[in-house]
């Protein structure tokens, strides 16, 4: 572990260690070349230390691009990265919104490499999509390929016509008790910040009445939460039906969508893509809360709706962004708009997030080492690399045999 910068404050993470000795694990009979450059986009979170040591040793430099809502919120942690080791920092310009620019893409990429400088792209959130096209097309011989960790940062890449392999972790099975316990942490903190700022506690039902829009992994596992909580009237939408069937027999309402913003005034936004449109802001008739399971960029497609003139912001602060329609009806975005763990360092209290990190890199040095696994597009990690990954971690951190 020589030079590792495992932790950040005095209270650190109980895992730590063992989660760096696990990724590296992983990571150890894959051949990287020398010159090897690594972008990875990455909130910045003190569990996600581990991981970054490790990504820096195996590259030349790794690039670190923080996803803004946690860069913003731990500025000082920020400045322990930077010392690790063959990592790179970016400038705070080179953002989500700035990196949709394909040419701003490609100055970001020419500062930290050479010409004959093998690159990856570790993306989380679809920073990248835009530029994809660009960059292929630009890089052909030099960028290996692309790595997505999130479900809706694959949905930008779709319908690109991507000339190298995009290889996605989103939707394995290894990553399902991560999101269990992402769920958990969204549920646990929504109730603090409703308590802090508002005096109110997410199970009164005499005040606030739980919706759920979307039904995937973090949709499925905030209304177990919910009904941990003792809350029973909980209604859900999602846009496949088939993803209703199982809630009647758990005593989950199913409905439409008009129906369920008719009928609650608590919201958790779980689909990465446009949850609530225009239309509906227009005709709300009842302040609302509302959680979204990742930015409310892309939750809400909120920038689009404060141009259209849709919402206005009147009121913020660390936790609460509020904001008014046309008709002066309330819309209040817990902590601002973001997913509902970020103001509360990872929100993660066991070593899950490990999994999904070791997929993302793994997914990556597969690219590099065995490209003939591979076709241009979008394709999922296979199957032999996640058994590989689920074995090793059961056994390092619960003594799997």
């Amino acid at each position: 572990m020589t030079n590792a910068i495992l932790t950040h404050s005095y209270c650190s993470d109980f895992y730590a260690k063992r989660g760096y000795q696990f990724l590296n694990n992983v990571a150890q009979d894959s051949a990287v070349p020398s010159n090897l450059v690594i972008f990875s986009v990455m909130h910045c979170y003190e569990g996600s230390l581990p991981y970054i040591n490790v990504l820096a040793q195996l590259a030349h430099p790794l690039v670190f691009i923080p996803k803004n809502a946690t860069a913003d919120a731990n500025p000082a942690l920020l400045q322990t990265i930077n010392q690790i080791a063959n990592c790179k920092v970016v400038n705070p310009r080179y953002n989500k919104e700035s990196l949709r620019d394909p040419l701003y893409c490609e100055t970001l990429i020419r500062q930290y490499i050479t010409q004959d400088s093998p690159f990856l792209i570790l993306d989380h959130g679809g920073y990248f999509a835009n530029a994809s096209e660009h960059l292929c097309h630009v890089f052909q011989q030099q960028l290996i390929g692309i790595t997505e960790l999130t479900a809706n940062g694959l949905y930008k890449y779709c319908n690109k016509n991507i000339k190298k392999p995009l290889v996605t972790v989103s939707h394995l099975s290894i990553k399902t008790p991560a999101d269990t316990e992402a769920s958990e942490c969204i549920v646990h903190y929504s109730d603090q910040i409703l308590r802090e700022e508002f005096g109110l506690k997410i199970n009164n039902a005499g005040f606030l009445r739980m919706g759920v829009i979307g039904a995937g992994n973090l949709g499925r596992g905030i209304i177990k939460h919910l009904q941990n909580k003792d809350i029973s009237n909980i209604h859900v939408f999602d846009q496949d039906p088939r993803r209703l069937t199982q809630f009647p027999r758990d005593g989950v309402q199913v409905c439409t969508l008009k129906h369920l913003i008719q009928q609650c005034n608590m919201i958790f936004c779980c689909t990465g893509n446009g949850a609530l449109t225009a239309e509906i802001f227009d005709h709300l008739t009842q302040p609302i809360f509302i959680t979204t399971v990742t930015s409310a960029d892309d939750e809400l497609r909120l920038p689009d709706l404060i141009t259209q003139g849709v919402l206005t912001q009147v009121n913020s602060n660390q936790l609460v962004k509020e904001y008014q329609t046309r008709h002066g009806v309330s819309v209040y975005l817990l902590a601002g708009g973001e997913s509902a763990n970020t103001p509360f360092k990872t929100g993660m209290g066991d070593p899950t997030l490990y999994l999904f990190e070791a997929a993302h890199m793994l997914a990556g040095l597969r690219l590099l080492n065995q490209p003939q696994l591979f076709t241009d597009g979008i394709q999922a990690l296979p199957d032999d690399d996640e058994k590989m990954i689920a074995q090793q971690w059961l056994t390092h951190f619960y003594n799997y045999q």
